[in-house]
């Protein structure tokens, strides 16, 4: 009787001690970097992750205070908008091809893992953008997340970049 108490004990401090599943609706703990999107050095993909490079992402509130925020609707019309990173992986130096009409505002945010900014831009023109980050950063799956914002309509998305040796 005495091991069965034991055991009713410990499986009841296990089951105390385990993080709950979130509820629906509720904001994850943690945002997991997965997958990148494959291209050489000219551009051209090799394999596609099909989350990458989108423009309709919903994000949770820790992407959203990445970025100031004033009376912004998320956009749903169609657009001549385009942003992507090559090549992917690469050594630190990332080249942003933005494609966009004229008057479109693009900000960007570069974050490793635990949501420490490295890059931040909030006014990135039309063509290739280089920023070398050989120096400064990580060797690791890094996020760049973007708005495109076209008056109070805003598209929103993210890409992830593999820096490596």
């Amino acid at each position: 009787m005495k091991k069965l108490t034991h055991l009713l004990v410990f499986a009841t401090l296990l089951a105390c001690n385990k993080d709950p599943e979130p509820e629906k609706g509720e904001t994850p703990k943690k945002i997991y970097f997965t997958g990148i999107t494959e291209s050489n050095d000219v551009g051209i993909i090799a394999k596609r992750d099909t989350t990458d490079w989108r423009f309709n992402d919903t994000w949770v509130e820790q992407e959203a205070k990445l970025f100031p925020t004033a009376g912004e609707a998320s956009c749903t019309q169609a657009h001549n908008h385009n942003i992507f990173d090559f090549p992917n992986p690469n050594k630190g130096l990332i080249k942003l091809n933005i494609t966009k009409l004229q008057a479109t505002q693009v900000q960007i945010r570069l974050v490793d893992k635990e949501f420490k900014v490295i890059l931040s831009r909030d006014s990135i023109p039309n063509g290739i953008n280089i920023f070398d980050l050989t120096a400064s950063a990580p060797k690791d799956t890094l996020r760049l997340y973007y708005k495109f914002i076209d008056g109070s309509c805003v598209y929103k998305g993210h890409g992830d970049i593999l820096v490596n040796e």
